[in-house]
């Protein structure tokens, strides 16, 4: 079975807000001589680099100026001001959702490694007074390619261990969940199946 992550653009700025790897871009002009099309000199076409990369630069400020109003109009960024600064951060509701993409990336990237020949059983026990917590993370097990064997206990091949512990952590279910590594060499051939 293949899961297929698509993000959407807010999801993208999110991640991006989140790593904070500010993206500067700056006119590259060629050291070496190149001729325009025209034929008109290397001056020229160093003029028309910086032209076509300020408007690239334009457009990227612009998109990335959309994105930002996207995300402060959910409520994923907020405004916040401290003495002569201000500054955007994350709400909860944002870093949240980060954590929910990172370990949506996190399983797909571990998709793609081979199998260590163990399996992952997640059990948890979230009471009632809880209970969207425990629906959000039934809903986040299956879509993250986790296989269903009773209401509180999932199991995948995949190693869900760093971004899992996250969202756990950040939810405080701490309590109320246990990831155990099992080698699966004695499993039962239905157990197998299902997972594989």
């Amino acid at each position: 079975m293949s899961l297929k992550l698509k993000l959407k653009q807010w999801e993208i700025s999110l991640l991006e807000w989140e790593l904070a790897h500010p993206q500067e871009e700056s006119v590259h002009v060629s050291r070496t001589r190149k001729w325009t099309s025209t034929g008109l000199g290397p001056e020229v076409y160093a003029a028309e680099q910086r032209y076509w990369t300020r408007k690239k630069l334009v457009a990227k400020q612009k998109m990335l100026a959309q994105r930002l109003a996207y995300l402060k109009r959910h409520h994923y960024l907020e405004r916040v001001k401290e003495a002569d600064h201000t500054f955007e951060k994350l709400t909860a509701r944002g870093k949240f959702e980060v954590l929910r993409l990172q370990f949506a990336l996190h399983m797909q990237a571990q998709r793609h490694k081979p199998w260590n020949g163990k399996f992952y059983l997640v059990v948890f026990d979230i009471p009632e007074t809880m209970r969207r917590y425990r629906d959000f993370f039934r809903k986040l097990l299956k879509s993250n390619g986790f296989k269903f064997l009773q209401l509180s206990v999932w199991m995948t091949r995949y190693d869900p261990r760093p971004a899992l512990d996250d969202i756990v952590r950040y939810l405080k279910l701490q309590i109320h969940y246990e990831l155990m590594e099992i080698d699966c060499g004695g499993c039962s051939p239905r157990v197998q199946r299902k997972i594989r």
